[in-house]
């Protein structure tokens, strides 16, 4: 369900410098880029006709031609983005008035949403959601602004009665992951799939025998490949940061896409549950018309 500029995002640290040089030609026009042929394309990007090939693998196309469909497919996705907004396409500059930096950073973060329930892996996100509905508890790691999707996590499943426990700390992280077992789940989340910590705790509760689940927008690195469930945000990064806010909403949906799927399997049980939470605190909810002293 990746499109072309799905792929190339996500498959980007896995490209050699001359393949992300001819990303960055193809993507910046793909208009023109639909109609060269591979020989007009090389010599475009300045690499050899090797290179383009080796990119096709890179991206598990089967060929140049799959590639030039796949252009064309993204081309016309990228022309319904664009009239859909209202915007020019690029990212936000310094040059931008206020209406077109609000309107382009809506846009990015409304694509990561819809690109990351596009492209995640439907059977992944199911039996992620299994694994954690049967296993004794779960360990979530993130580690900065992957973090917040932690803890969202985490609290979203206290309320309906699961155990788990969101660790930032890496010593605290580690020493949880070395005491968890077979029947135990550990999921990372990390936007760049690289965080060294954040490995070191994965393969720690690999070890020690639990099931591994990986939130990441590039499944090729490090921390992808060693999950034994995938699930792949698609949020591309900005120049002025909005790019760091598209990686968190990207995650967070993530988040929520797999509670829902818990909740749904879990319906009766987990309803009472959040029957009972909010019942719990909801005397500490001020009234709506509260009168406000002078």
């Amino acid at each position: 369900m990746f499109d072309l500029t799905q792929r190339v995002n996500a498959y980007r640290m896995n490209m050699t410098p001359a393949q992300i040089s001819l990303a960055d030609t193809v993507l910046v026009d793909l208009e023109g880029a639909a109609h060269l042929t591979i020989a007009e394309l090389a010599e475009l990007a300045g690499v050899s006709s090797a290179t383009i090939t080796r990119f096709c693998e890179t991206l598990e196309y089967s060929g140049y031609s799959e590639l030039k469909a796949a252009i064309v497919v993204a081309l016309e996705r990228r022309r319904n983005e664009k009239q859909q907004f209202a915007i020019a396409e690029g990212d936000v500059t310094e040059a931008d008035s206020i209406d077109e930096t609000l309107s382009k950073i809506s846009f990015q973060g409304a694509e990561a949403i819809t690109d990351t329930a596009r492209i995640v892996d439907r059977v992944a996100l199911d039996k992620a959601a299994s694994a954690i509905i049967n296993c004794r508890r779960l360990d979530i790691y993130g580690l900065g602004s992957s973090y917040l999707a932690a803890m969202d996590l985490q609290l979203k499943l206290h309320r309906i009665g699961l155990t788990a426990f969101s660790w930032s700390d890496n010593h605290l992280a580690l020493t949880s992951a070395a005491v968890l077992t077979d029947k135990d789940v550990a999921l990372a989340i990390s936007h760049s799939g690289v965080t060294t910590e954040t490995f070191r705790m994965m393969e720690t509760a690999k070890k020690a025998g639990a099931t591994i689940i990986a939130i990441t927008n590039h499944p090729a690195s490090p921390i992808g490949r060693l999950a034994d469930y995938t699930l792949v945000t698609s949020a591309t990064e900005s120049r002025f940061r909005s790019g760091a806010m598209t990686s968190r909403l990207a995650q967070l949906v993530m988040v929520d896409f797999l509670f829902v799927r818990i909740m749904q399997q879990l319906f009766k049980s987990a309803s009472a549950s959040l029957e009972r939470t909010f019942a719990a605190v909801k005397n500490n909810r001020l009234n709506y018309n509260q009168k406000l002293n002078d």
